[in-house]
């Protein structure tokens, strides 16, 4: 999509404004400072036993710790909390696959109620909490005219409140099975990638509590497979930020 010639001046604010994840630089920043702050405190204390001590309970929970924890992440969407914890604390606790899944499947349930409360409160009390947000009012009106190309751009981008937008669709004419739909392929990506984040740590505790002995074919795989994943959920994100700046443009021009 193009925007017409005279929304150049109102995309540049847009673009200028995200040319600098802050947003992903401060996740990283707490990120790196928690494997430090562990690292320094196992100095004193068995810090990283404990770590894979409970690790170890939630898998002999068994069927119920697949039940709890999409539930548990569910109530973080519901709530406006950060899920980035909770999306690397999948793939720690239930590696990869399984903790991408259970994760996903908490992020669509939280995405579910979320649109059912916004549909059920009504459009006039939920406005409310979106009046002050300028981009979330355009996206609203950018949903109602390309449907679930928005939808899978706003998941996809990075610095969008993903869990504010769950009340934003339910306030929309879409309809719930194809929201969920488009949310699904929106966070995938950025799910993997916190997933993978989250099973490096596991594959780290294990390896400092020498439970496992990784070989060069280990590191390879694993460097390999994070830098692909990491690279893929840029671009796409940088992409959606790019047709959702051009978005932007498109609807502010309008009357």
């Amino acid at each position: 999509m193009t925007p017409p010639p005279n929304s150049h001046s109102s995309s540049a604010p847009y673009n200028r404004a995200i040319r600098f994840p802050w947003s992903l630089v401060v996740q990283g920043t707490c990120l790196a400072l928690a494997v430090v702050v562990v690292f320094i405190a196992s100095t004193k204390y068995p810090i990283v036993e404990w770590i894979g001590n409970s690790r170890d309970y939630i898998q002999r929970l068994g069927v119920w710790s697949g039940v709890v924890y999409p539930i548990a992440y569910a109530l973080c969407n519901l709530l406006l909390l950060p899920g980035g914890v909770l999306s690397m604390g999948g793939g720690f606790f239930f590696g990869l696959w399984w903790g991408f899944f259970l994760v996903l499947a908490g992020n669509l349930l939280g995405a579910t109620l979320a649109f059912l409360i916004a549909r059920k409160v009504g459009r006039q009390r939920i406005e409310r909490l979106l009046s002050n947000n300028r981009r979330l009012r355009i996206l609203d009106g950018a949903i109602a005219r390309h449907g679930g190309k928005i939808v899978v751009l706003s998941q996809l981008n990075p610095l969008a409140p993903s869990s504010l937008l769950n009340y934003l669709y339910g306030l929309t004419r879409v309809r719930l099975g194809r929201c969920l739909l488009w949310v699904a392929l929106g966070q995938t990506p950025g799910l993997f990638l916190y997933a993978f984040i989250g099973t490096l740590g596991q594959f780290g505790v294990d390896m400092a509590r020498g439970t496992r002995k990784p070989d060069m074919h280990d590191y390879l795989l694993w460097g390999s497979g994070f830098i692909v994943t990491i690279v893929t959920t840029y671009m796409l994100g940088r992409l959606a930020r790019k047709i959702m700046g051009e978005a932007e443009a498109e609807m502010s021009d309008q009357p």
